[in-house]
């Protein structure tokens, strides 16, 4: 919700934009950008990782829903639109393409939604990662609404919902203007998501050390270095306290193994987290604001193994065919103990310790 202050009571006012946009805008500015790889939804809106599987898909009744993703536990993720307020009817809607799609589980799910990209198995499970099986996948539904404003019916009907095992969040839209710029605010109206969706941080400190790709963000050979040099892994997202860049990199413990991944160019290192004490973010200028206030997350790392250059790296494909490991579609995804240590142990001959970038 947008407050303007009105001059003469001094008083706030509720905000009301002339500019409405269109289901169809909505969408589109919710979905991962066209000419990318990255099939991400845009997660400071979900507060969550979610991958796109298909938007404007067809039901059995060839009905459409809005959009369809999976979220990081393999669950599906229905989400529709609307471009005024959500009243009663629209949470039967999504009800109805849960119902249909929901039929689909593991195999059938990626089978199924397949046709409408070719690597859709590929990041589907470079997304999931070690930690849910492919049998697992769509064994629950979520439902999210997004919309102008949201009917209490339609949180009452929430309520019941989620106490039958359909997770639901209602999530309100604000258009505004500024001279002749647009401008969106989301907010969370409603929310009964799963409790897995956000962890304690002592929960997550009881695990045993494990194996994790961590996506360095940018191809760039001189960012590469930087990270080396520093001894640093990175997020981005909103670059603001409490965010996913800061949960994923407070989720790392003392003993995680950390395979570096550089988009396009496949694995080019491997280190330890040693002090999962040592998170911070930077404040912009700092001397290690480096892209000039994005990737401000930041968490200390011993460099074990590392490319000389990103050209170096070891390719996904070649990573997939020799280890059946995806390559990571997400910033951070979980490997299986087994094949990641055959893979650091083939990147440490890949890159021997003098190759090690001397800085």
């Amino acid at each position: 919700m947008i407050y303007r202050i009105n001059p003469d009571t001094k008083m706030i006012d509720v905000f009301r934009s002339n500019w409405t946009p269109r289901e169809i805008e909505l969408e589109r500015y919710l979905l991962p950008k066209e000419g990318t790889d990255d099939p991400i939804l845009e997660s400071s809106v979900f507060g969550e990782p979610l991958i796109l599987i298909s938007n404007q898909v067809k039901t059995r009744l060839k009905k459409r829903a809005d959009i369809l993703a999976l979220d990081k536990a393999g669950s599906s993720v229905i989400i529709e639109l609307k471009r005024d307020s959500g009243v009663l009817g629209l949470e039967t809607q999504a009800l109805q393409y849960l119902a249909d799609f929901s039929a689909y589980k593991g195999q059938d799910f990626i089978a199924r939604f397949s046709r409408y990209s070719p690597t859709l198995k590929e990041h589907i499970l470079g997304f999931l990662g070690y930690d849910v099986r492919v049998e697992d996948i769509n064994k629950q539904s979520r439902i999210i609404l997004i919309a102008r404003g949201f009917d209490p019916v339609i949180f009452s009907m929430g309520e019941w919902l989620s106490e039958h095992g359909v997770a639901f969040r209602c999530i309100e839209y604000t258009p505004f203007e500024i001279s002749d710029n647009h401008f969106l605010t989301f907010s969370v109206a409603f929310d009964r998501s799963p409790e897995s969706l956000y962890p304690l941080i002592f929960q997550s400190r009881a695990r045993e050390p494990g194996y994790f790709w961590h996506n360095i963000g940018f191809e760039d050979n001189d960012w590469w270095h930087f990270l080396v040099k520093k001894g640093q892994i990175n997020t981005g997202f909103d670059n603001r306290p409490g965010d996913q860049g800061e949960r994923i990199l407070k989720n790392y413990i003392s003993g995680d193994v950390i395979v570096a991944y550089c988009s396009g160019y496949g694995a080019i290192g491997w280190g330890v987290i040693e002090n999962p004490s040592s998170y911070r973010l930077i404040k912009p200028n700092d001397p290690d604001d480096y892209w000039k206030g994005i990737h401000l997350h930041r968490l200390d790392i011993v460099w074990k193994v590392t490319a000389p250059n990103i050209d170096d790296g070891m390719r996904a494909d070649i990573i997939r065919n020799e280890f059946g490991i995806y390559h990571p579609v997400s910033t951070s995804a979980r490997i299986d103990n087994e094949k990641a240590q055959r893979l650091i142990k083939l990147l440490g001959e890949k890159f021997s310790r003098q190759q090690v970038l001397a800085m």
